[in-house]
């Protein structure tokens, strides 16, 4: 898998911690496995452009996604020494691996990483259990505007099918949230794919979570 592939490739220098040259970056294309349930679990790593998706698998093939990751943000930390998701790239993304042993030095606090992980996660859970449809598609329309404070518009790069395996509906559901939120004069969306959102009324969209 990447993951070996990343860590085989990028190798430590002596002298020089593993992660700091730019070269160590990791290009992917889109819908590019990085690391998949059951693998050895050697590396974290930091997103630099794009977006990762973290999955499961249930039992009848269904996909759940655990989370997002854009940029600047960290993902693979796992409690034991063994995968227990898969993680891709959304789209065309970079990151950058970093080894997670006794001898490596990470740039970063594991324990925060960790403590955010599972803030979000409880955060969605609150979400999926407790809200409508279109407040749970609200709900995640906020969340991707938090991460661009300062820009009316963004890409959220994902797809539709994306949306409605992180929030537990339907592709057709979610379509039909996002269309409701444009009547409602809340945002617009632009693109090729639609993917774009421009927020209008970025209270109105808090006012539909609540």
């Amino acid at each position: 898998m990447l993951q070996h592939h990343a860590i085989v490739k990028h190798t430590a220098v002596p002298g020089r911690r593993y992660g700091t040259p730019r070269d160590q970056s990791i290009k992917l294309k889109a819908n590019e496995t990085i690391y998949s349930e059951g693998e050895h679990a050697f590396a974290i790593y930091q997103v630099e452009t794009g977006a990762v998706r973290i999955y499961r698998l249930m039992a009848n093939g269904q996909r759940y996604i655990l989370s997002f990751c854009g940029k600047g943000e960290w993902f693979g930390l796992e409690t034991g020494n063994v995968r227990t998701d898969f993680a891709e790239a959304v789209c065309e993304a970079s990151i950058r691996p970093f080894r997670t042993n006794q001898n490596a030095v990470v740039p970063v606090d594991l324990l925060h990483i960790a403590l955010t992980n599972l803030a979000k996660a409880q955060h969605k859970q609150l979400v999926i259990t407790e809200q409508s449809a279109l407040k749970r598609v609200a709900a995640f329309v906020c969340e991707m505007a938090d991460r661009h404070p300062d820009d009316p518009e963004f890409d959220m790069m994902m797809s539709r099918s994306d949306v409605a395996d992180y929030l537990g509906l339907t592709v057709e559901t979610v379509a039909r949230c996002f269309t409701k939120l444009r009547e409602k004069g809340v945002l617009c969306l632009n693109g090729k794919l639609q993917r774009v959102v421009r927020l209008l009324d970025r209270d109105a969209l808090i006012a539909l979570t609540i």
